[in-house]
């Protein structure tokens, strides 16, 4: 009775021990797939900062042949003159790890507005190349992440060139043609004259003077009343 006691206890013992193993390597596993997603996306890695006063390109690790796994890299791009934009450009060749449910989770290429911390867009796979991005200001951020699976090739290169801001004031209204004035301006435009003339002249600026004149030139049925009231009046 006793030798059957000890038997069942340690058979217990011994089951416990193997559910304990699985349930640790079961949660390894689980801390291992979360620690791939989030991998280098929020590392506080030390950026590169690259002084932009002409054009020139950075670009994945080993361009155009497959980059290095388990890497993060990140490049802060900053014009000197403030009063200028950074335009990026992708090469046409690009290829990086395929998004997972559409999400670029484990190798992707971001581009971030460092002013606000903006992610201006995130990009994987080689399906399209990533459209052209324009800073806000004179600075601009790009973060490469790659884990420890899959690399591809060719990875990415990226153009970047400084842009002028466009600084251009709404045309005045009286330098626009009436009919390519909203209604609520141009009701506002008319209310403004004091007299036909100057309304006329501004409705009509290549042929006023012929409106005026038409406007002013009675028409016979008036001219005959005037000239009988006129007979009568004598």
């Amino acid at each position: 009775m006793l030798l059957l006691g000890l038997l069942l206890l340690t058979s217990a013992l011994a089951g416990r021990r193997q559910g304990a193993v699985a349930e640790s390597d079961l949660s390894s596993k689980f801390a291992f797939s979360g620690a791939k997603e989030q991998n280098g996306v929020q590392d506080p890695h030390h950026e590169k900062i690259i002084t932009v006063t002409t054009n020139g390109t950075i670009h994945s690790p080993k361009f155009p042949h497959t980059y290095p796994r388990n890497t993060v890299l990140v490049w802060r791009l900053v014009a000197l003159d403030e009063n200028v934009w950074i335009q990026l450009t992708f090469d046409e060749r690009f290829g990086l790890e395929d998004p997972e449910d559409d999400i670029c989770k484990y190798d992707f290429v971001e581009v971030e507005e460092p002013s606000d911390g903006t992610v201006l867009g995130r990009w994987c796979g080689s399906s399209t190349v990533p459209s052209r991005q324009i800073s806000k200001g004179n600075q601009i951020r790009i973060r490469f992440v790659s884990d420890e699976y899959f690399p591809s090739e060719p990875g990415f290169c990226i153009h970047y060139t400084l842009l002028m801001p466009h600084h251009t004031e709404a045309p005045s209204p009286s330098l626009l043609p009436p009919s390519a004035l909203p209604l609520d301006v141009l009701n506002n435009a008319v209310a403004g004259f004091s007299t036909v003339e100057d309304l006329i002249r501004y409705l009509e600026p290549d042929r006023w003077q012929l409106d005026l004149e038409d406007l002013y030139r009675p028409t016979w049925q008036l001219l005959g009343k005037a000239y009988i009231h006129g007979r009568k009046s004598r």
